[in-house]
Parts: structure tokens; sequence; C-alpha cells
């Protein structure tokens, strides 16, 4: 094909009920070599049907597959150890063959040729708005589609491939840093929903069956008793793209399920990753904290404040929490600016009620929290209100009795309201650097230093 003149190429057109195109591959002096060479973009330029595109596409991909792919095996096999050629003879064969195919889709991929409207919104560089959103994710799920001769489940390499490609040629879509994950998510779910008419299909259903999924089976709930340390924090990929028309139902169906005793936290965790962008949305527009609560009651609980924030952040904030507090509590209790303070005193006075190991370093791990700000500097009012009332609007922990192992208490406030129970001073020192970054509050000048330590 390579040497043939553009007669030849346009006779190979007529075979393929391709003749229209015949006139435009004439005056563009398509030859063997230059149809070979056509990417995406060259085939939009000559043939302006979607249907003659995948069409002419489809067979320049096939050639291209028959010709190197073949080549490149038999030259990687010739040269190739007698070991690697029994590995791959038989059945080994057909893996190797699949993951070629995926590099050949790799290379071959570029941008589909996007609706005036949509082009005039990225050439301005603007952020484009839900309803926009919609239709690039909805032009780039067709694309590809088309690459995929047909089929609806990409892997996530080629999500992967398709989000890069979208990124690298608009950048200003990266919000934020976490473009890449919300444009994915969005990707993936539009696949979800136009694979939801055949999910009831009875081949499909048989498949399942033949690759171990039940009918009517169900994952395994994850129980709200677990510790933090303790919960693995499922957050695949950031948020998840939903179409405004279920975003009301999902909403709903939270603040019902908060209401009650026994809650399904497996149900609460998908339902709070799929509004993530309606939510975000709502406070980076500054929607009053009660509005923001009424709707998204699970933000009361630490352990979705804390993956809110990982979402946000990729840090376990639980975690590195801890490990500071387990890191640095013995120095700060051995400084010399913290011996006379009323929170050291009450340390030393409980320190001789108790023998077990683990309450003292409970205690101190306790005491070295609510020393802190003091430590470094900052006001420790804007950071905790010991046996206080709460004076200030912005995040403070509240804390009861912090050296009784009995009746000691921990809360998240937030405008001078209990925002949510916590456990230990961890978890309350965790949720504060979680609220100010979640519902992005300004940091009081008093809490600079403490909150840039803890990393927030």
């Amino acid at each position: 094909m390579e040497s043939w003149t553009v007669d030849q190429v346009c006779n190979w057109l007529r075979q393929r009920n391709l003749g229209e195109l015949i006139p435009k591959f004439r005056e563009e002096e398509v030859s063997g070599a230059a149809l070979l060479a056509l990417n995406d973009r060259m085939v939009q330029q000559l043939a302006k049907k979607i249907g003659h595109q995948a069409v002419l596409m489809d067979l320049i991909n096939k050639y291209h597959q028959q010709r190197n792919g073949l080549q490149s095996l038999t030259c990687y096999c010739g040269t190739a150890s007698p070991k690697f050629t029994g590995a791959t003879s038989g059945k080994n064969m057909k893996p190797f063959l699949a993951r070629y195919k995926a590099l050949q889709w790799t290379s071959s991929y570029a941008l589909p040729d996007f609706p005036y409207d949509v082009k005039c919104i990225l050439a301005e560089k603007k952020c484009p708005d839900h309803s926009m959103r919609i239709r690039i994710i909805e032009f780039l799920q067709a694309d590809m589609t088309k690459y995929l001769k047909g089929s609806l489940y990409p892997n996530s390499q080629q999500y992967n491939i398709v989000v890069n490609a979208l990124l690298q040629a608009y950048p200003f879509l990266d919000e934020d840093g976490n473009g890449f994950l919300l444009w994915k998510r969005a990707l993936k779910d539009r696949f979800k929903y136009v694979r939801r008419p055949i999910e009831d299909d009875e081949q499909v259903l048989r498949n399942k069956c033949k690759f171990g999924h039940r009918r009517g089976q169900s994952r395994k709930s994850v129980s709200a008793e677990n510790s933090p340390s303790d919960i693995q924090l499922r957050i695949e990929e950031e948020p998840v793209y939903v179409d405004g028309r279920v975003v009301d139902m999902h909403i709903n169906w939270l603040k019902r399920e908060y209401m009650k005793a026994q809650r399904n936290w497996e149900e609460v965790d998908n339902r709070m990753c799929v509004t993530t962008e309606v939510r975000r949305k709502m406070i980076g527009n500054k929607a009053p904290l009660k509005e923001i609560l009424r709707l998204f009651p699970f933000l009361r609980c630490p352990y979705q404040l804390f993956r809110e924030f990982q979402l946000l952040t990729h840090v376990d904030i639980y975690k590195k929490t801890v490990e500071i507090l387990e890191t640095y509590s013995e120095n700060i209790l051995s400084l010399h600016v913290v011996r006379s303070n009323p929170i050291n005193i009450m340390l030393e006075e409980n320190l001789k009620l108790h023998a077990e190991e683990d309450v003292l370093k409970s205690l101190k791990m306790t005491a070295a929290c609510l020393l802190l700000p003091e430590v470094l500097g900052d006001d420790a009012a804007l950071f905790a209100a010991v046996n206080k009332e709460v004076m200030v609007v912005t995040p403070l922990v509240k804390v009861k009795n912090p050296f009784n192992v009995n009746t000691c208490e921990f809360a998240l406030c937030i405008e001078r309201e209990e925002l949510a129970q916590l456990d230990d001073c961890a978890t309350a020192l965790a949720a504060l650097v979680a609220a100010f970054h979640v519902f992005e509050i300004p940091c009081p000048q008093g809490m600079r230093n403490t909150l840039t330590f803890l990393g927030s």
C-alpha cells in the first residue's frame, strides 16, 4: 500500500464503498504513503461524515496492525531466547497480543474535533460550566468508543491516555491539580451510564456469572465502628461526575440515612463521592456552612471529613497527625516554655494517678496536642477551649476534663457550634486541620504556625 499512487488509493476507496471521498482525496493528493500517515484529525478533514471517518480509520488501523504487528512479533520472537519463544506460544500468545494491541491504540489516539461552541469556550480558556463539561465528556466517550471499535469497556490505561491528552491540550482544565481525577471519574461514569441499558441483557449476565459474579450479590459493607487508624479510605480517584437531575435524589438519601441508627456506610461513601463536585462548588461559592451541613450532614462525621480531606490533598490526615504527636510529644513536654503552663501542671498531677503505659502515653499526647500552639508561638485561644465556652467562629477544639480518662470529651466546633464529637486528641487535631481545608475557611493569623507545622 505504501507504493500506491493516488489512482490506486481511489480504487481502494471505491471497493470499500467510500467513493464519496474520492474527489477530496484527489484534491489533497493522498497517495498510499500519505494514506498510512493519516491521523484522526486529518481523516476528519477528508471525511465529514462520522460513519466514513470511523470506517476509514478502522481500515487504516487494521492495515497497520497486520503489517507492523505481525512483522514486529515475528522479528521479536525470531530473536528471542528459546525460553521466551515457548512462553509466547499457545495460550500465552493471547495476552501478549492484547498488550500489543493496547500499545497500538495508545500511539494512535488524538482528541476529537469538538463542536463549535465547545471550541469557543476552550479557546477562551474558560473553565466550562456543568452543562459544557457534560458535552465534553459525551464527545470523549463517543470518540473512545470509536477507537475501541464499539467496545464500552475501556481499561484504566486508556482512560489515562484520553484524560492526559485533554489536559495537555487544555492545561487550564486541570483545576488546582485535581483535574485529572475529576475528568477521569466523569469519563468512567459516562461509560457506566451508556452501558446501563445492556446490564440486564441475558448474554451480559451469563458472561458475568462465567467470571464469578452472582446475580443479586452485594459487596461487603464496612463497619462504622472501626477506629480511624483501621479505616481504609476507599477513594479510587476522586470525585464522581453526575447528572444534575439525580443530585437531589442522592442528597435526600444522605439526609434520611444520617437520621438512622444503623447506617449503610458503603452506600454513604458512594453517594458522598458522587456528589463531591456539587459540594465543592457550593463551598467554593461561599455557601453558608449551615446549608452545606443540612444537605451533606455526613460531613459532621470525622470519617467523612477525613475522606474529603484525602480526596483534596491525597493525605491521610489522621495517620499523619498521630505520627506527629507520637514523634514530638516527649520533646514538647520537655521544653522549658511549657513547664508552668496550666495544661502541663494538670498533666503532672494526673500522671501520678495511673500506671498503665497506654494511659500514660495517651495523657502525654493530649497535653502535647493542647500545648502545641504555645510552643509554636500561636494563640492557644484560637486552637482549643479547655473547660471553657467557645468564643471564636473559626474551627476550634472544645475539650472537657482532658486528663480524666472516664469523663474527657473532645468536640470540633465551627461558628461556635459543635460539628462533631471526637474520641481523642489525635482525632480532634486531625479534624481541626481537615475542617479548615475542607470548608475553605481562612486561617487566622494566630494559628498559621500550628497549621503549617501540621502540614495543612
